[in-house]
């Protein structure tokens, strides 16, 4: 759920946010954060951590990696929410996140906006205050996890097209399990840049006569050798499903 958004960044709006998160989870608590490659998320991370450590909350921080990964950390670590920072080039947003990794509810999305409103925050002894760490292991955790699931080997080159995105610190690694030889498009910027187009995306693939092409967006498109879409998923296990069945006829079919 998303439960903030601006186009302006004000430092301590976000560190009064994160106390007002601290004090709806309750002193003692732990939440997992992590951010997307753009400086301005970063930023918001960082006060936000400032808020939830000023009441007790022990984060853990995955920086800048996918949300999918922070998702799946929180219900594998036992986390009591979870936070992801991201910039679309207008505005940075956060959503939240419950300890099965899905979005908030909006009954405890609710509370949480009473607490935030009467900005009365929980305070804390210094020694008591929350620590920030760091965990290095999401992006191989993530990889270890799906690839444990599904069984396969195919030899095929694939041009992954990751919007500029930490996807791109997700997919050649876990591919690779799978035999797939993966070339980036648009691969992890950590600045303002905007990534290519999707025209170029195509000429690219066909130029150089991979397999497939799959494009991350919000959902996860894949294209045949010859350009045209050929299959739609929401997620990335969606798309390494559709390629453990893959057969290339050189036409861009595929025989399931």
């Amino acid at each position: 759920m998303k439960i903030h958004a601006a186009n302006e960044y004000d430092p301590r709006e976000c560190v009064d946010l994160g106390a007002a998160i601290g004090t709806w989870l309750g002193t003692e608590s732990m939440i997992m954060t992590g951010t997307d490659g753009k400086p301005i998320s970063r930023l918001v991370r960082r006060a936000l951590t400032v808020g939830l450590a000023s009441t007790g909350i022990t984060v853990l921080d995955l920086r800048m990696v996918p949300d999918v990964v922070v998702k799946f950390e929180i219900k594998r670590q036992g986390m009591g929410a979870g936070l992801y920072v991201s910039y679309d080039g207008t505005e940075f947003s956060i959503r939240l996140y419950n300890s099965d990794g899905e979005s908030m509810e909006e009954e405890k999305a609710r509370q949480l906006r009473e607490v935030r409103a009467h900005k009365k925050y929980l305070k804390v002894s210094i020694p008591n205050l929350g620590t920030i760490l760091y965990y290095p292991n999401g992006i191989e955790d993530y990889i270890d996890s799906l690839s444990s699931e599904l069984s396969f080997r195919k030899n095929i080159s694939v041009l992954a097209d990751c919007q500029s995105t930490p996807i791109a610190a997700v997919i050649p690694g876990l591919f690779e399990r799978f035999g797939i030889k993966t070339t980036l498009f648009n691969g992890l910027v950590s600045g303002y840049g905007t990534p290519k187009p999707k025209e170029e995306f195509i000429q690219s693939l066909k130029r150089e006569r991979y397999n497939l092409g799959i494009r991350f967006l919000e959902h996860v498109e894949i294209y045949g050798s010859d350009g045209t879409v050929i299959d739609e998923g929401r997620s990335i296990s969606d798309a390494l499903l559709f390629i453990k069945e893959y057969k290339d006829e050189g036409n861009g079919r595929v025989i399931r």
